[in-house]
């Protein structure tokens, strides 16, 4: 059985290179490595690999719907809260629309890129979040960017002590 150590890359089809460039850039703090304009496609890192994405000019200006074939969702990790609190602040104040989730696993900020692709920012919640996805299953409540709990907790918090 083959199993990889990790995702290499990904690589989009979008509709408007330079658009795309910026928006990834801004959201994950990618640099490009090159851009080739004749072949319209550009490579992208983190500064520790070739590239981590890779963002070819071809598809149409129609946005994918979300329940057509293809990539569900990106998602890049971030160290921990602070860092996803300060992703949430930069972001909202250049207007990008977010979506805060929190999993069992995961605090996450969702929101799309210039074609329409979710992009999912991430800090894991555990430091064996395999066994707790395991145990406890999937969640998806809407997380609290102030306090970092997520609504059940909230709820719980609020309920009186008996």
């Amino acid at each position: 059985m083959i199993k990889a150590g990790r995702l290499g890359h990904l690589v989009l089809n979008v509709s408007d290179l330079k658009e795309s460039i910026a928006f990834y850039i801004r959201v994950v703090g990618l640099e490009v490595v090159i851009e080739d304009t004749e072949r319209r496609i550009a490579f992208l890192s983190l500064g520790e690999q070739h590239h981590d994405i890779a963002l070819v000019e071809r598809a149409t200006g129609d946005k994918p719907a979300a329940d057509q074939p293809g990539l569900a969702h990106m998602a890049w990790r971030l160290e921990n809260f602070s860092e996803l609190q300060a992703a949430h602040a930069e972001l909202s104040i250049v207007g990008i629309e977010l979506e805060p989730i929190q999993h069992n696993i995961t605090n996450s900020l969702y929101m799309r890129d210039p074609d329409g692709h979710v992009v999912e920012l991430y800090c894991d919640r555990w430091a064996d979040g395999i066994e707790v996805l395991r145990t406890q299953g999937p969640k998806r409540v809407a997380l609290d960017m102030v306090t970092g709990l997520g609504a059940r907790d909230e709820q719980e918090l609020l309920r009186p002590q008996v």
